[in-house]
């Protein structure tokens, strides 16, 4: 049996489209504003000189797209702990690029970084797309992080 949308079921359908398109283009896209707040993440993969790699941590991003926190590190079975600082810069189409530099008991060890994609302001992916060692040496990195934000705004 041939079934046939009722041109009112149609009509709400398009409406619908029509509203979310339009509650879309009225948020403006993202901002470092828009995703500041508290998140929490995941960082796994390798670095292929040194062996695997994997961290837990959080972080805080203000309105100004800076960033600052910690994370529990392991790399080739080493642990850490470790604290970074850094800024984000955010696209109005959620892309962005973080910049950050890490320590361990104060010292920089690296500053890698990051391209990282925003969903609904939300959650967020990111690879590194470079690591520089304080000496200038670079490693290539196969390391990809989740993360997701646990509280709004910057606290």
């Amino acid at each position: 049996m041939k079934r046939i949308v009722a041109p009112r079921g149609l009509a709400m359908f398009f409406v619908a489209v029509l509203l979310a398109g339009t509650a879309h283009a009225h948020n403006g896209g993202c901002s470092a504003a828009s995703v500041a707040g508290k998140w929490t993440f995941t960082t796994t993969g390798s670095i292929p000189a040194i062996g695997p790699v994997a961290a837990v941590g959080s972080y805080v991003a203000d309105a100004a797209g800076n960033l600052k926190g910690g994370q529990t590190r392991s790399l080739n079975g080493d642990i850490a702990d470790e604290t970074f600082t850094g800024t984000a810069t955010v696209n109005a189409d959620c892309t962005g690029t973080d910049v950050i530099q890490v320590f361990q008991s104060g010292i920089l060890v690296r500053t890698s970084t990051l391209s990282i994609v925003y969903d609904d302001g939300q959650k967020a992916r990111a690879i590194f797309t470079s690591l520089i060692l304080p000496d200038g040496t670079s490693l290539p990195t196969i390391l990809t992080i989740d993360a997701k934000r646990v509280l709004p705004g910057a606290h």
